[in-house]
Formats: C-alpha cells, structure tokens, sequence
C-alpha cells in the first residue's frame, strides 16, 4: 500500500471487488479483472507469466498474449496505487522474476478472513464452546455474498469458483451439526431441507436432514427423506447409502437418537477474565539432539535474525554430516515457544541418492493435513493447496522447518508470509531462495578441536577418558559431527576401550583404508564407520557389507534374507544390530535406510567383497526381486503373456500377496526398489534379469501411468533381449516398446517396433503372438489414419486367435475393432463386436479389458441416443474398474457417467468429473487436462 493512502479490501467470495474507503474501485475490463483473480488467489507468492496467461485464457492463448498481461498488470497498479508517482516502484503489484506478486496484508481479502473464522471456530469446538463455535461460523458463511469469483472467466477462475462453493457447502454442514449438538435441529429443518434441494448428491446433507427432523419431532419425515434419499443415489450414481447415512436411517427405524455419541459439552462460565481458549496445534518437530556442542555463534546468529526480521527464511547450509540438521533442530526446539500456532516439519529427501525427492504437491498435503484440512478438501492443483496453505497461516505465527531442500525451484509454494518463520537444510546455498525471498544464509563448518573434544567427551559419558588421547580422537575425526557421534558412540557402548586404543585402531586405518570421496572428503569418516562395524556381531558385520550391492532406496528383512542367504528371522536380527548401532535407520515399519553417508561406506564395503561373494549377493537380490514381481504382477486385474519366469534362486522367505489390492500395494512400496534392480541388471550384463524384470513390471506401470518410467526400462529391457539373442524376449520387448511409443502418441516409431515384434512372431510360426502383435499393429495404423488397412489387421487378428485358441487376443482384436468403428461414428456397426469383446473379456477374467468395453459400449449407445443404456453401461464399467483397484479405469468410468449426466441434464456431472480429475491428476495422466476443461465448461454452463 502506497505511503497515505486508505487501506485497500478484497472480495472474491462473491463479485470480485477492491474497496478503498467505502468506494469500490473500477478494475477495468474483464481479462484485467481475470489477471487480479489469478494474482490474489496466489497472494503474497510469486506467479509466473506464463501460469497466468493459461489461467485467463486456457487454450485459446492470443498471440500478444504477453503484451496483454503487461497492460493488464499496469492498469491494475494504476487503480490499485492512484497516487503512485509515475516512474515510482509499485507497493501493491510488483514483479518478480518473469511474472508478478500481489502484496496482500493480512485481514484484507475475505477469503483469509472466512478460512481464519472457521480455523477458530475449529479450536472452540475442540474447546467444548459449541455455541460460540456456531457464531463465529454464522459470521464466517456470511462472507459469501454470491457465487465466488463473480464476473470472472477463465479457467482458473472456474475450477477455484468450483472449490470455493464445495468448501462452503461442507462448512454448512459443519455449522449444522454444530446446531444438532446443541439441539437446534427445528431451527434447521428449512434450511436443510433447501440444501439436499440444491445439492442432491451430499449423502452428508441428507443425514443431517434426517436428525434435524427427529429433533423436531417429524420421525415419520425423516424416514420419507432417507428413502428420497436412497433413490437419488440409485438412480443418479448407482450406488446404496453410505455407512453413516444407513446408521441414522436404522436409529430413526429403532427409535433410537441418531446423534452420535460426543464429549460432554462445556457450558462457558461468566469469570473476571476470559479464559485462553485451549487448541490442538501442529508440532511436528522431530526430537532434537540431547545437546548441541560448539555452535554457540550460529544459534546467537539465528535469535539475531529472528528478533531483526519480521518472518524470516533461514537457509542452513553446509557438506554433509556437518550437523545442519542437528543445528536446525535444536535451535528450533529452543524457540518454539515464540511460535504459539504450531511447528510444521518435514523431510523433502533431496540428497537421497535412491529415493525421489517429495513431490511439493505431496509436502503441501501433509501441511494441510496436518492443519485439519479434510482429504476430500483438499484441492487438486499445487497452486489451489498452496493458496489455501497460505490462507490457513495468515496471521499465524508459526515456525515451519523443510529439512534436505536441493533446489530452491520448488520452495515458494511452501512459504507463508509473516509472521511465521521458515527455515531450510540444505547442501546447497540456495542463490534463487536468497534473491527470491532475501533468505538469510547460515553457513556451518567443522567443530573446531576444543568443541569436537567436548563432543567426544560428552557423548562418551566416561570419566577415565585421557584428555591428551581424546585430543588426537578428535583430530582424527577431523571436527566432523557425524565421525565425531560414531567414535564417541563406540567408546560409550564399550567400556573397557581406552580412547588410546581406538585412537591407535583409527591411525592404523588411516594407511589401508580408501577415503569415502566425499565432499568432506577423508578416511577419517571410514575409520570411524570401521570401528562402529568391528564392534558388531558377525553377522551383521557380513550383512552391513552384502547389503551396500542393494540399489534400492530402502531395504525389507526379506531381501536382506535373500541377498544374505540367512533365515528371515535373523535377517530382522541383523536389521535391529545395525539399526541399534546408528548405521542403518527405519522410515517406516519394516523398512530401514542408510543415509548418505553410511550409504556411500555400504557401498565401499561391498567393493571389497570377493567377486563370487558380490555376483553370487547380486544374483539372490534380482532373483528375489523377480520372483516377488512376478507373483503380484500375476494377481493384477489385467492380462499377460506366457512369459515363464524361473529365477535359479527361487527365495525362501517372500511377503504374504494375496490378491490385486495385496499386489498394487505392494508393488507401491517396491517401485523405487524394482526400478532400481532393473537399471542394475541393465548396466551390469544380467541380461535375463534386464528384461524380464521390466516385463514384470509393464502392467503396473502402465496401471499407473508411469509412461516415461515405462518407456526408459523397456528400451534398456529391449538391448538386453537382443544380446541374449532371445526370439522370446526380442518378441516381448518389441511388443512392450510399442505399446510405452504409443502412450507419447509417438506412432510412427510405436508401428515400427509392433511390425518387428509380429516379424519375430512370424519367423518363429507362433500364433498367439502372431495374434497379439496384430492387434497393436492395427490400432496404430488407426492412430495414423489408415482405416482400411488397420480394419485388415484385426481381422487377420481374429482369425489367428481363434487358430491358436486365444480367446484373450480374440477378445482383444474385437475391442479394438469396434473402437475402429466408433472412432469412425459408425456406432450401429461398432455394437456387436464390443459386445463379443465384452462376452470374451469375461470369460477370460480380463476385468480392466471388461471395464474399458463397459466404458466404450456406453460411449457408442450415448452417441445413438440410448441414454439409459449409456448410464448402466457407465455404472458396470465403474463397478469392474472397482473390483479390478484400477484408479484409471476408474477414472475413465466416472468421466463416462459424467457426460451421460450432463446428457441427460440431471445433478452428477461435476461431481463424477472431480472424482475422475483427483484419479487422473494422482496418476499423473493426460488425461485430467481433457477432464479439467469439461469440469470447468460444465460450471460455467450451471453459473451462466
């Protein structure tokens, strides 16, 4: 806000205005008011020029797009500082980068202001203050004066207005059952009774329709409204009342009260002075070091830059196992009491050389999680939950703490603006952070030798430590924190070692041993891993060596069972060593990791193992890897070729998979794992593992849509096939390399490697291969245009499937063929055969192929006209897809029934859309850019 002038308001929950003094102030044009929608949804954060000329204009981008934000961004800094001199820098508006940041105070848009009173509603209710938490949400829905972000378009504006409506309707129904809880139900009857009006589809609106009307009395209409209810369901979605909806309607049946059961409310007392209202708040600070030695200077740095700025960002930087974690932590703890609303925490992962770093749509997740945001509240897009992140902090003092940051590129979103207080670890010193953001720098070297004394000393926790020999300890670990921690943990843990023995154990070291090549650079961090190593037992001593020939990110008792040919039993007991000994760390249950630098010594002790102890460790690893794959790739709802898979060391000890939701969940956990093995088998000669580990991975992958993933293993997979000189694989691999080409529409290589794959087929006279490559042939030259001859192939196809009693190929050539026909709008013609296609899919068992003929036969019956059809088609493919756990076919079935609905005019649409949107944008497909525009057309089409 320019210096003297009045302070300015912003209103999207409704018209978009900017009032000044009590005068709305003209914002210009459409497109110009489009600009400011964009640039206050992301308020106080960064936004590119680019995501704003998509937000405004979606696909239909003028070519002097760039010119027309530049006029816009003007015109708006104009009407928001009148009174800025001309040549003056902008307050309010500012550039940043490529693009531009709208400075909003706190309090002054009303979006933050409704987000702020429901927050506080939230902790009253905690509290056991029902009433006051009805009032403060009476006061915060008041705030929607209209249908938000009115006279806006764009798509932006379309999906946001979308989530601004669904986020008002589920505080409704929070302010109503907080009207139940204190018995208001007759007083709420009319007004809910207008809501399951409006909004047909919220089972939850319906039940609290049903328990108003048995406080008021009305059991009889309360039942009326559950079976109305019941029929909507049926009739719109296809399904029966939820768990909740059926425990009202069974109390109401019983005559029992159909309110849950709740803590006793707490009737606020008159008192002399208000009592602190008591809250849940985040503290998700993990445990900080017992005491933090030698940093005095950098925690007087860090209370300087708190005291001297108002929010700050903090970057602690420095090489590897110098403690900034430690640093971080410690100081943080020591603060937190200046941070009454809370501590949020996380670990981004971004120097774990075999784990991905976290995705920031992910860390912006579990922050909302962990302010309360229901999941189903949550918004799908990063900018949507990063703008809702900020909303629920404005205001809030909070410290927020993003541990092993890589790049600065993925911050800004994860940034609230004062009064809270970011601080970030980092390897790096992050220039963008600085210059973006102004963060403080706070650069950590070695202990110097009086405080790595001190650390040894007191972590050691002995009083016969010789001050000369703990002296030259300390040298020897060279001020490093993390080498200083393991020898002082060796002499804590044995108490008949002298110092001076270790100290002569570590300079033996020095001579023999290879540095570790770290940044930090030196042996001495190996002479101390070694003497940690030397004083385990021998087992996991041996294991700690064969488990640095793991490639994964983490590691299950199993392979280590597996790689260490030892029992499961004592492969969990060497796990629990290691873990005890500070060499290994557990993420999660039954997982451990090492980290970076352990990492890097696991892999040097493997180094030093025997060629026949590394091959021989290796070869267990992959084959455990395989066999696991191929078992839960055999339960997947999809199906596969006869590829026989046959490891030479078939494991002892597996997990328990049972079934495709054991399977998908388990190849979640392994992915990183899998792919990692396979790019290991690639680069290593392991031919047989090399290809048919990706082959056992193909149908997840595809199920998930990881396309790149895919493509990459598939084309190693494919040169591992050809060295082996293997027409079996060489068939596979072509065909698989087809099908990952044609998800990057790619065609014209994808035809080329499905003709490769069907001339390997022919040379070898196999005709279900024959069958199956036929197929692909032909939808790719329907890809390409070339009706006629892609009809040929299918034919061909059928005929050869049904020589080679492939009924899973024959099914398969009719699906496609009568997809041929729809895509050529010939629907009557396209019927019989998706129909056959249907008969044979299940004969077989083929329940994703089942899925998409359900969704396609109800394209082509919506296309003739047979509405009702359509629908029970759409609502059978949702059910297989269901039954199959495929979330994209899922997705495909709920954008199907959403077109029906839209068809037929009847509540639903949306409501199918969003779901598909949230499965699709999960699975990181395509296809939520088709499905977010229908979205945000059909909105727009309800608005106008």
């Amino acid at each position: 806000m320019t210096h003297g002038e009045e302070p300015l308001r912003f209103e999207v929950l409704g018209l978009l205005r900017v009032v000044r003094a009590g005068q709305e102030v003209d914002l210009g044009a459409a497109k110009q008011r489009a600009v400011l929608a964009v640039l206050l949804l992301a308020r106080n954060t960064p936004v590119s020029r680019g995501h704003i000329i998509e937000a405004v204009w979606g696909d239909n981008v003028p070519s002097s797009a760039v010119n027309l934000v530049q006029t816009y961004v003007a015109g708006l800094r104009r009407a928001l500082e009148p009174t800025r001199a001309r040549r003056a820098p902008a307050e309010l508006l500012t550039s940043v980068g490529d693009g531009y940041l709208m400075r909003v105070e706190p309090g002054a848009l009303d979006l933050d202001v409704f987000e702020r009173q429901v927050l506080l509603a939230n902790r009253m209710r905690a509290a056991g203050d029902l009433a006051g938490a009805a009032v403060e949400l009476d006061d915060a829905l008041a705030l929607f004066r209209a249908e938000p972000l009115g006279g806006v378009s764009g798509l932006l504006a379309d999906v946001e207005r979308g989530r601004l409506v669904e986020r008002r309707l589920a505080v409704l129904e929070e302010r109503a059952e907080l009207g139940l809880a204190i018995g208001q139900g007759p007083e709420l009857v009319s007004q809910l009774s207008l809501t399951v009006v409006e909004h047909p589809l919220r089972e939850r609106g319906h039940g609290l329709l049903m328990r108003a009307l048995v406080q008021a009395g009305r059991q009889a209409e309360a039942l009326a409204a559950y079976r109305e209810a019941r029929a909507v369901l049926i009739e719109e979605l296809g399904v029966e009342p939820g768990p909740e909806l059926r425990r009202v309607h069974q109390a109401v049946l019983a005559g029992d009260s159909p309110e849950p059961e709740r803590a006793p409310v707490r009737v606020p007392q008159p008192v002399s002075a208000p009592e602190p209202v008591p809250v849940t708040i985040p503290a998700q600070l993990p445990r900080a070091p017992v005491a933090l030695i030698g940093r005095d200077a950098e925690l007087g740095y860090l209370d300087a830059l708190l005291r001297g700025h108002d929010g700050p960002v903090m970057l602690v930087t420095g090489p590897a196992g110098v403690g900034k974690t430690a640093l971080a932590l410690h100081w943080a703890h020591r603060v937190r009491e200046e941070f009454p609303d809370g501590q949020l925490y996380v670990d981004v992962h971004g120097y774990d050389p075999n784990r991905e770093p976290l995705e920031i749509g992910e860390v912006l997740n579990r922050f909302l999680r962990a302010l309360g945001v229901p999941a189903g509240d949550t918004p799908v897009s990063v900018d949507e939950r990063s703008a809702l992140l900020r909303t629920l902090l404005a205001d809030r003092r909070m410290l927020v703490m993003l541990d092993n940051v890589r790049s600065s590129a993925d911050l800004l979103p994860l940034l609230p603006g004062a009064p809270s207080c970011v601080v970030v670890t980092s390897r790096r010193r992050l220039v963008g952070l600085v210059a973006q953001v102004e963060a403080k720098l706070v650069e950590l070297d070695m202990l110097d030798p009086d405080a790595a004394v001190d650390v040894l000393g007191r972590i050691a926790g002995r009083s016969d430590i010789e001050a000369g020999a703990l002296r030259e300890l300390a040298e020897l670990c060279d001020g490093l924190p993390l080498a200083l921690r393991i020898a002082a943990a060796r002499l804590a843990v044995s108490p008949r070692l002298r110092v001076a023995e270790l100290v002569e154990e570590l300079q033996d070291e020095q001579g023999r041993l290879a540095a570790l090549g770290l940044e930090d650079g030196e042996g001495t961090v190996r002479a101390a891993l070694d003497a940690s190593r030397r004083a385990l037992p021998a087992e996991p001593s041996r294991l700690l060596a064969i488990v640095g020939l793991h490639p994964g990110a983490d590691l299950t008792p199993h392979v280590v069972a597996a790689m260490g040919d030892v029992p499961l039993l004592e492969a969990q007991r060497a796990l629990d060593a290691l873990t005890a000994a500070n060499l290994l760390s557990v993420s999660e249950p039954g997982r451990h990791f090492a980290h970076d630098i352990v990492r890097v010594y696991t892999k040097t002790l493997a180094g030093e193992l025997s060629e026949p102890e590394r091959r021989a460790a290796t070869g267990r690893m992959l084959d455990y890897y395989l066999h696991c794959a191929d078992l839960a790739d055999g339960l997947l709802p999809i199906n596969r070729g006869s590829v026989l898979v046959a490891p030479e060391h078939r494991p002892v000890h597996v997990p328990a998979i049972s079934g495709a939701a054991d399977a998908t969940a388990w190849f979640d956990a392994e992915r990183a794992n899998l792919i990692a093995a396979a790019e290991l088998a690639s680069g290593s000669g392991w031919h047989v593992h090399a290809w048919q580990l990706p082959y056992t991975l193909s149908r997840y992958l595809w199920l998930r849509t990881e396309r790149e993933t895919s493509l990459r293993l598939t084309e190693a997979a494919l040169q591992a096939a050809i060295a082996l000189n293997d027409a079996d694989a060489r068939f596979v691999m072509q065909f698989n390399l087809g099908v990952a080409l044609l998800q990057f529409e790619r065609f014209e290589e994808a035809l080329q490697a499905q003709q490769g794959a069907l001339e390997v087929a022919r040379r070898k006279e196999d005709v279900h291969q024959q069958a199956r490559a036929l197929t692909t042939v032909a939808g790719t030259l329907q890809d390409l245009g070339r009706a006629a001859e892609a009809e040929e192939h299918y034919r061909e196809a059928m005929e050869i499937s049904r020589i080679a009693g492939s009924k899973w190929a024959e099914a398969n050539a009719h699906h496609h063929l009568g997809l041929l026909y729809l895509s050529t709008q010939r629907f009557d013609d396209a019927m019989p055969w998706l129909r056959v296609a249907l008969r044979m899919y299940h004969e077989v068992g083929e329940q994703c192929g089942e899925a998409a003929c359900h969704t396609d036969i109800s394209t082509a019956l919506l296309e003739t006209g047979d509405t009702d059809g359509a629908l029970s088609a759409a609502r059978t493919a949702l059910a297989v897809a269901c039954d199959a756990v495929s979330p994209y076919h899922q997705a495909l079935a709920h954008d199907r029934l959403a077109a029906v609905f839209e068809q037929l005019g009847a509540a639903g649409a949306a409501a199918h859309w969003q779901r598909a949107l949230a499965l699709f944008t999960e699975l990181g497909a395509p296809e939520a850019d088709g499905v977010r525009a229908r979205l945000a057309r059909a909105r727009a089409v309800t608005v106008g």
